[in-house]
């Protein structure tokens, strides 16, 4: 699985905030936009339950708020760029720019640690993260996020 055939043109959003709530409310409304998710009131509250556990930075500037719901039907993520970067409790102190929120059906266990992985593993590239700061639209960040 390819993390872009998780993803639209339509779910990928410059930020232009600097406040972490801010940024997670409006990745969570393009997020419940797509069909696969029933329920965007429990998408919401899930995501900031979990944000309030522990932070989901990952370093380098990387944030990969996830959850598991009943009522997500599909695998389906949604992207924020925040070039100004945004305070987010990061483990390396570091402010996050890029946000890629991950829903995921309750039962899809193995796809979900699977797609988080991939989502990690390719967020460590350097010249990638610098590409996707660079991208001056929704289009030009799906278009990077495809090349690889």
């Amino acid at each position: 699985m390819r993390i872009f055939d998780l993803l639209t043109v339509d779910r990928i959003r410059i930020l232009k905030t600097r406040d972490k709530n801010e940024a997670l409310n409006e990745i969570s409304d393009l997020l419940s936009q797509a069909d696969s998710i029933g329920d965007q009131e429990e998408l919401k509250k899930a995501i900031f339950d979990r944000e309030n556990i522990i932070s989901t930075s990952i370093g380098l500037g990387i944030a990969i708020p996830h959850v598991r719901l009943a009522s997500v039907t599909d695998m389906t993520i949604a992207v924020g760029i925040a070039k100004q970067g945004i305070e987010y409790q990061s483990f390396d102190d570091q402010p996050v720019n890029i946000i890629i929120m991950i829903a995921a059906p309750e039962g899809a266990h193995r796809e979900y640690l699977s797609v988080l992985a991939k989502i990690a593993l390719l967020l460590k590239n350097k010249s990638l993260r610098d590409s996707i700061l660079d991208a001056g639209s929704p289009e030009e960040v799906y278009d990077v996020l495809k090349g690889h």
